[in-house]
């Protein structure tokens, strides 16, 4: 009789921790859950505010100038590869094995989507949008369309996936498709065409010479007109008022208020150094090397590369004088690289050997493409621009 009462109360103790174990484990699971719920909610709020930029790209590109919307792709296309990493850096597993695959399912087939459609803008507004590339820039669009109504079908899956005690409903909703038709074959080529004649988006390469000096610098320029001001007359009036304390605690105002009149008459002659005109010549002073210094930029809405800058020297014969006594043609190039739209870049070329007492033409360039071999005296072909200044080397 004793040992079946005591297998009876043995039994019922295995049973109470048997009990406490399990209740102690689901405790953990809805903790883990939650935290894990916790963690991926950030994730999905940053989904959601990738998806107002495509609808600026999707909706509204045409309307947007080139580089406004490259960059927008550009954000579009970073911002969602490095979403989809983030689940990388989460530290704490989903509760449930299919779970995890489906928001993962999500957030890299927004990235493959968004891919897709900077691809097939790209395409549109790039420098041959012919026919066969509006075709395939449609095509692009369509398939960007279907990455990313089936990720919005995953992230519905993935909230339904998640236990109910996770605290599933604290997940943000994150549709990015409002209407999926808007993303089949005839919308996608009308978007495209659309994309391709906007004129805000037509590639435009233009690389320009914003300024152009010279060390040492021009002490003077000849045959440049002079512009005379007529006489300027500024009239002032100042008032001034002050406040005395003469009792501590008490503030007693004392006023004293005056007024000044001047009025100044000048007259003054001013010349412009800033873009020598035809017919003016540029004085240096006695010097046997000049160096060019230009500001070059982009005025484009595209990026330019293979970017070059030359300068020649070329000796202006003299009133008299054999052939080949006035000097020879010095030329200098360098390389610079490559300009995003609207930047800009300082140059300073090497110096070019020059005679005092002697006249040449200044020829400064830029262009795109092989460095010149030869010195430029002329518009380089394609992008560029070619600036020429007359120039004198005072005699030492």
């Amino acid at each position: 009789m004793v040992v079946v009462v005591a297998v009876v109360v043995l039994a019922v103790i295995i049973a109470e921790v048997a009990a406490d174990v399990v209740n102690s484990g689901s405790v953990a699971d809805r903790v883990e859950a939650q935290t894990y719920v916790t963690e991926v909610i950030p994730v999905v709020d940053e989904s959601v505010t990738l998806a107002a930029t495509m609808h600026i790209v999707r909706d509204g590109g045409a309307s947007l100038d080139r580089t406004s919307l490259e960059r927008a792709l550009g954000d579009l296309v970073e911002g969602t590869s490095e979403n989809f990493a983030q689940l990388g850096t989460l530290g704490v597993p989903a509760p449930r094995l299919r779970s995890g695959q489906l928001l993962a399912a999500t957030l890299e087939a927004r990235a493959q989507g968004s891919r897709d459609l900077a691809g097939a803008i790209a395409l549109a507004i790039g420098p041959y949008p012919g026919s066969r590339s509006l075709a395939e820039a449609a095509s692009g669009v369509v398939r960007a369309g279907r990455e990313l109504v089936a990720a919005d079908g995953d992230y519905r899956l993935f909230v339904r996936s998640l236990p109910r005690s996770s605290g599933r409903r604290r997940l943000p909703a994150s549709v990015w498709v409002l209407d999926p038709a808007a993303w089949t074959k005839t919308p996608a080529a009308s978007f495209v065409t659309e994309l391709a004649g906007s004129a805000s988006l037509r590639l435009q390469d233009k690389l320009v010479i914003v300024a152009l000096t010279v060390q040492p610098p021009v002490v003077r320029i000849n045959g440049l007109p002079t512009t005379t001001t007529l006489p300027v007359t500024t009239t002032s009036t100042s008032t001034s008022t002050t406040t005395s304390t003469t009792l501590p605690g008490v503030t007693r105002p004392s006023t004293t208020t005056s007024t000044s009149t001047s009025t100044t008459t000048s007259t003054s002659t001013t010349t412009t150094l800033q873009v020598p005109p035809p017919g003016s010549t540029s004085v240096l002073p006695p010097t046997g090397r000049l160096s060019v210094v230009l500001v070059v930029a982009n005025a484009g809405n595209a990026e330019i590369s293979a970017i070059w800058a030359a300068a020649s020297v070329v000796p202006v014969a003299p009133a008299r004088g054999g052939p080949g006594s006035f000097g020879r043609t010095r030329s200098t190039a360098v390389r610079v690289g490559r300009l995003a739209p609207g930047a800009s870049i300082v140059i300073t070329l090497p110096a070019l050997a020059v005679s005092a007492g002697r006249s040449y033409t200044l020829w400064a360039s830029v262009g795109r493409g092989l460095l010149p071999r030869s010195p430029v005296t002329a518009p380089p072909s394609g992008v560029g621009q070619t600036d020429q200044v007359s120039i004198r080397v005072a005699s030492g």
